[in-house]
């Protein structure tokens, strides 16, 4: 179906989308933090994944009401479709190795002294938490709000506002701030955003951006792996690699080695690969 919006009404639509993002996340914490007051669970995991499940899932149905009941759209009309290429799994797995081997070449790794039960946990903590920023983050910035600027304004501004976007969106989770760390997350996160929408646009599905989302932050955002400069700065993680140098550059500043120059010469080979391929 094509879409049809006035620029005002696609301005409209947008805040929308966003409202009920945070509203699927604000509502789902109310709900979890009432049932859980009353009912005690033995194990934090099961309470931390039953959370997160819950605040995916209303996430989505959120959006799918506001599809399907309010625009009389289909999912589909957003690339929001299961559809996941050989290509974005390649990508997804390529790109944190590339960055984890770096840093463990220049760096020192140690394991932390885990139970089996206590790696599982984490594991399946992890998994469940980048799959739900993975999956809701990407319908929100590379489903709706690309394809609503698309239809006004083209693709150029589809992939680089909305791109910009998400990069301050990730500004108040900076540990500490400063010139150069906001500087680095601007230009990271830009980055990263330009890097998911060419995925999404080359499999035509927000799956695959969704995938490599996902991944990505199971490696660096969890409880797999931390790299810093200190052991056991942000907990207890699986893996540590703690890095010599205090650089802003190598550290990422303040937000970690995910804005870090490193991270950035990922994301620029895996946006020039998706360009290259593209042109072929």
């Amino acid at each position: 179906m094509e879409l049809k919006f006035s620029k005002g009404k696609i301005i409209g639509h947008i805040v929308a989308y966003i409202l009920l993002f945070l509203a699927g996340d604000l509502l789902n914490s109310l709900v979890f933090d009432l049932l859980f007051s009353i009912v005690e669970l033995p194990i934090w995991v099961v309470y931390s994944v039953l959370r997160m499940l819950g605040c995916l899932i209303f996430t989505y149905l959120l959006f799918w009401l506001y599809t399907v009941k309010i625009l009389r759209l289909q999912m589909e009309s957003f690339r929001i479709t299961l559809s996941i290429k050989k290509w974005a799994l390649l990508y997804a797995v390529i790109l944190p190795f590339f960055v984890v081997i770096c840093y463990f070449i220049i760096g020192d790794s140690t394991m932390t002294a885990l139970n089996t039960g206590e790696i599982i946990a984490a594991v399946i903590y992890s998994a469940i938490a980048a799959l739900k920023a993975g999956v809701l983050e990407e319908m929100l910035f590379r489903g709706y709000i690309l394809k609503l600027l698309e239809l006004k304004w083209g693709k150029v501004v589809a992939v680089l506002l909305p791109s910009f976007l998400f990069s301050l969106m990730h500004i108040p989770s900076m540990d500490e701030f400063s010139v150069a760390g906001i500087l680095l997350l601007v230009i990271s996160g830009t980055l990263v955003g330009i890097m998911f929408s060419l995925i999404t646009y080359k499999g035509n599905s927000i799956s695959n951006s969704s995938l490599l989302h996902a991944v990505w932050n199971f490696v660096f955002v969890t409880d797999m792996i931390h790299i810093t400069t200190a052991q056991g700065i942000y907990g207890e993680p699986v893996f540590s690699i703690i890095i010599p140098s205090d650089h802003v550059l190598v550290t990422g500043a303040g937000f970690g080695v995910e804005a870090s120059i490193i991270a950035i010469i990922g994301y620029l080979s895996v946006c020039g690969v998706v360009i290259l391929r593209k042109k072929r």
